[in-house]
């Protein structure tokens, strides 16, 4: 099926900032060689593995329903109807992402310009916030109350290289601060919720030039839930689901058969199928003892999927930086299929879609999950700490704020910057995660934790959703379903 994958290509299918040079060599492992496949019905994905299979077909909680939005009352009525959603996507054209380019070729002084930027930018909208007209710098010794801006740093020297109260630092702006790093006393502030790489305000002393002793933790505001003309002429009923979509141990996309079966009774007008789709920590493609290229191999799968889907049914595919055959960078650029039909449309990972005058953000990159491991805080007992995770992405303006990242993430600085941002609050918020489901109203937003339809050897859960909307108002129900 598809060969080792001991090196991915560091070029990707992505924007014209950093071309690349003429006569390079194309990397075989990641292209299809032009051969024709046979085309298959859904049941070309039924299992073959039988340990995993048997397993999961004597599941008896398939269709359970284990989450609802906005109560524990609703009910979801899908009455079909055959009108068309329309897609397009918000924000700078992925023409940047969707062209060949050099990613992770980011100089340092870029990488910083871009930090500075980002420092500037969050502390003109703090400023607002405060009634503020200038910031104070991070390190002169100070015995009377200042605020000071920056960004969350950990002191590899203290505390193992893990944020915590220990290991707390702030780094000034060139501009307030030139660049000066400057520890934080936390101890006396009674509510915080810190990560690395966030851009905050902090209000305090610095009695001996060292270390501020902080009263207040100031983050930035969120922008408001964007006005728009909603058109939508009926409820629209909505799918969502995020891979793996096939066992660890196999190929064989039995829980991608079953979803498929649901999307063709249920008849939705929109499905969003997020990756990965090739894992690249499935078991039997870390072996490496396949047959096809990796690209082959999707190519095929695409093809069964495209042909297993009604086509009066609108379908988006989301790439991961997990998938195998693509490129291992962030953000993603979009599949570019061959052979994509008119239902089909693909975009990167992340974006914010309009659809209907309703926007929607999404990205496959476990964000919560991430966020969740660096973020120390002190909050008040029994506060919603999803919640609480999903306001820093508004807060940041970013679908990704953490910095440095996740160890097992690749970002591109310079397209993040363009590619990741989240200019104001979406109608929907789509956070497929490894923790655990939920939909929930964060800020106005209504957000969405799939899960994934499969989860190890066993099977996961997927969203239906149904959107209602006039004028500049958006209503949205939800459930989550076990697969």
């Amino acid at each position: 099926m598809w060969k080792s994958a001991a090196h991915r290509s560091s070029y990707s299918n992505g924007g014209a900032k950093r071309n690349a040079p003429e006569g390079t060599p194309h990397n075989k492992r990641l292209a299809g060689l032009g051969q024709s496949y046979t085309v298959q019905s859904p049941s070309a994905f039924s299992p073959s593995t039988p340990g995993t299979a048997v397993k999961y077909n004597s599941r008896n909680n398939a269709g359970e329903v284990v989450a609802k939005y906005p109560n524990a009352q609703t009910t979801l009525s899908w009455k079909q109807s055959k009108w068309q959603p329309k897609i397009s996507l918000h924000g700078i054209v992925e023409t940047a992402l969707a062209t060949q380019y050099k990613y992770m070729f980011n100089r340092l002084r870029d990488k910083y310009d871009i930090i500075e930027e980002r420092i500037h930018s969050l502390g003109k909208l703090m400023a607002d916030k405060l009634s503020l007209e200038e910031y104070s710098p991070v390190h002169p010794l100070e015995t009377e109350s200042f605020t000071t801006i920056g960004r969350v740093c950990c002191d590899a020297t203290t505390g193992g290289g893990k944020l915590n109260a220990s290991s707390l630092l702030l780094e000034g702006s060139r501009e307030v601060s030139s660049g000066h790093t400057v520890a934080l006393d936390v101890s006396r502030v009674k509510e915080y919720s810190l990560f690395p790489g966030q851009v905050v305000a902090v209000q305090g002393s610095n009695p001996t030039g060292k270390r501020i002793v902080v009263s207040s933790v100031i983050s930035p505001p969120s922008n408001p839930v964007f006005k728009t003309d909603v058109d939508i002429p009926g409820p629209m009923n909505v799918l969502a689901a995020c891979g793996p979509f096939t066992f660890a141990d196999d190929l064989d996309f039995a829980p991608l058969h079953d979803l498929i079966k649901q999307v063709n009774e249920m008849n939705p007008h929109l499905v969003i199928l997020m990756g990965p789709f090739l894992d690249v920590k499935n078991k039997k493609i870390e072996s490496g003892n396949l047959d096809r290229t990796y690209q082959e191999e999707f190519d095929i799968f695409l093809q069964k999927l495209q042909a297993s889907i009604h086509n009066s049914i609108q379908v988006i595919v989301i790439p991961s930086w997990r998938d195998i055959h693509h490129r291992s960078v962030y953000p993603t650029p979009p599949f570019q299929p061959k052979d994509a039909q008119e239902n089909f449309h693909f975009f990167s990972d992340p974006c914010i879609l309009n659809i209907n005058g309703v926007f929607v953000g999404m990205t496959s990159t476990d964000i919560l999950f991430h966020l969740g491991k660096e973020e120390i805080s002190c909050t008040p007992q029994g506060s919603d700490r999803m919640a609480r995770l999903v306001s820093h992405l508004f807060s940041q303006q970013s679908f990704y704020p953490l910095n440095p990242p996740a160890e097992e993430m690749s970002i591109d600085d310079e397209y993040a910057e363009d590619h990741t941002k989240i200019p104001f609050t979406p109608h929907l918020l789509i956070l497929p995660s490894d923790l655990r489901f939920f939909i929930k109203n964060v800020q106005g937003c209504v957000v969405v934790n799939t899960e994934r339809i499969v989860k190890g050897v066993s099977g996961g859960t997927y969203a239906k959703l149904q959107i209602t909307g006039q004028d500049n108002n958006v209503s949205v129900a939800g459930e989550i379903v076990r697969i």
